[in-house]
């Protein structure tokens, strides 16, 4: 009983505060919290200077410093849009997510109207980046998602996740038995499995360390897997930010579901593109999270070391 009532109080502020004009949440509450977060409460500032320092070690201090901010400006608008999510319309998150009418055009062609996978990372507005599951000859979205710990905020961005038509969130351990249910279509749309792969992945024994912004980095690779099993087309989801809260997504392809590719090429196609969008707009990636948590040993060390000619 306290849970739902602690989500419905959730979800009906963040209702009401999402019916302010743009201006006053992305120009006014959006400084605000970047202050907070970023002046008061230091949100994880040592993890953002150690995550910075170790991925541009090229970079002087001023530079950093600039990321810095940038990263901590673009959180706070990201909060604003997981408040936003709660009211907001489908064309209201249509003009907010643009994808280019060419890109839609080329992506049908290259899929063929079939289903294809989508992956993204924790880059720029990861939740407004589900719009593009809205548009009329788009694929039905179903994206995975890791459940959170608090059951109030899990509820609520699983309801802000839904509310949409064409808009569904899967939990990542049945993401597969969701494919095999709906892999002929849903609501007469074929399916776009979107996946955010860029989180801190458990280790096992068909994973592989790639060097990703000079750290041993190991990815998921559920995407892959299910890309080979059903020969379905991979694309990369490409971000630019237009403005503040506005965004244009594009899909780049990353295999056609028929050429012959290496175990793993998938993935290390993936974690390239998404170094190079870092590198270029570096504060639009989550710099807070602990992304490199488990350290490469071993056998796997020599591996990578043999392979990218450094010394872990």
């Amino acid at each position: 009983m306290l849970n739902k009532l602690g989500y419905w109080a959730v979800y009906g502020a963040c209702w009401l505060v999402g019916l302010l004009p743009h201006w006053i949440l992305y120009y006014l509450v959006a400084e605000a919290i970047y202050f907070i977060l970023y002046r008061i409460v230091r949100y994880r500032l040592r993890v953002v200077r150690e995550n910075l320092a170790n991925s541009f070690p090229e970079k002087n201090a001023r530079e950093l410093r600039r990321i810095e901010r940038g990263f901590y400006h673009n959180l706070a608008e990201y909060f604003i849009d997981a408040v936003d999510l709660a009211s907001i319309t489908s064309k209201g998150m249509l003009r907010r997510a643009v994808w280019p009418q060419e890109n839609r055009d080329e992506v049908n062609r290259l899929t063929n109207n079939q289903n294809w996978i989508a992956l993204m990372a924790h880059y720029g507005s990861w939740e407004l980046m589900s719009a593009f599951g809205l548009y009329p000859d788009a694929p039905t979205m179903a994206s995975a998602y890791r459940p959170l710990h608090s059951k109030v905020f899990d509820r609520y961005y699983y309801r802000i996740r839904n509310r949409l038509p064409k808009l569904n969130s899967v939990a990542m351990n049945e993401i597969l038995r969701f494919y095999v249910a709906h892999r002929d279509g849903l609501d007469g749309y074929p399916i776009s499995l979107v996946l955010v792969s860029d989180q801190n992945a458990p280790i096992d024994a068909q994973s592989e360390w790639v060097k990703f912004l000079n750290h041993p980095t190991v990815f998921f690779h559920g995407g892959e897997k299910i890309a080979r099993k059903f020969s379905i087309p991979v694309f990369y989801m490409h971000v630019r930010k237009t403005g503040r809260g506005r965004w244009e997504q594009t899909f780049e392809l990353i295999w056609d579901g028929i050429s012959p590719t290496a175990d793993h090429e998938i993935t290390r196609r993936y974690a390239q593109l998404l170094e190079e969008e870092i590198r270029r707009v570096p504060e639009l990636w989550l710099w807070s999270h602990r992304r490199w948590k488990q350290r490469i040993k071993g056998e796997a060390a020599k591996q990578y070391n043999k392979k990218y000619g450094t010394d872990y």
